[in-house]
């Protein structure tokens, strides 16, 4: 057993300059999204031009003991764990996904999170439940619990809460194209919308749901 514990160790400590690279990358993208990385992502930031090489380094970290894929989704091996810390962030309420409503439901209650989720965005965060089913193409169902961090500045592609200038909000991706700002729902059956003045109250960083 000593052996077979020597040889794992040994293993998990063989990375080449481009895994510990990769692995540095994968690391830093989950502390500033809560969740990690695509192979494009990874090429894209190495300047490693195949997929498929981005890839065979991802598998051989996964084998080595230092990623895994949960749900598809690439994570550091042993996040989340059974003694992963928490951290307690505000509810805000309700917010819609669907048509724009007045403000938010403010209920002054606060969720427990798994500190991996956050990184480095701690104090940053708040929580938001999402009501209806506009975004249901990008996973965030009715009734979910969306996190996000606080911001009033966002990329064209991300999903955010916005504050409209009517004073209502909506959870949507935003899209700028030829000096537009659109808001686009995830769900073919609504339609988007273009706004003449919008203000970001956040970025989506994680999703929450119980089965």
């Amino acid at each position: 057993m000593a052996m077979v514990n020597k040889m794992v160790n040994n293993m998990r400590r063989e990375l080449t300059p481009r895994q510990r690279n990769i692995l540095a990358f994968v690391e830093s993208f989950i502390l500033d999204h809560g969740y990690g990385p695509t192979i494009r992502q990874i090429g894209a930031r190495l300047r490693i031009v195949s997929p498929s090489a981005v890839f065979k380094h991802v598998a051989s970290l996964e084998r080595k003991g230092y990623l895994r894929r949960e749900r598809g989704d690439l994570r550091l091996a042993g996040r989340p764990s059974g003694s992963e810390g928490r951290l307690r962030v505000p509810l805000l309420g309700s917010v819609p996904a669907g048509v724009p409503r007045e403000s938010f439901d403010v209920s002054g209650e606060s969720m427990d999170i798994p500190d991996w989720m956050i990184g480095r965005r701690r104090g940053n965060v708040f929580c938001i439940k999402v009501e209806g089913k506009s975004m249901i193409d990008a996973y965030i169902d009715d009734g979910d619990h969306v996190l996000l961090e606080r911001t009033d500045s966002a990329d064209s592609g991300e999903m955010i809460v916005a504050l409209l200038a009517d004073g209502s909000v909506t959870l949507k991706r935003l899209r700028r194209e030829g000096g537009r700002t659109i808001l686009v729902p995830e769900n073919p059956a609504f339609a988007p919308f273009e706004v003449d003045d919008l203000r970001v109250v956040g970025r989506v960083v994680g999703v929450l749901r119980k089965y």
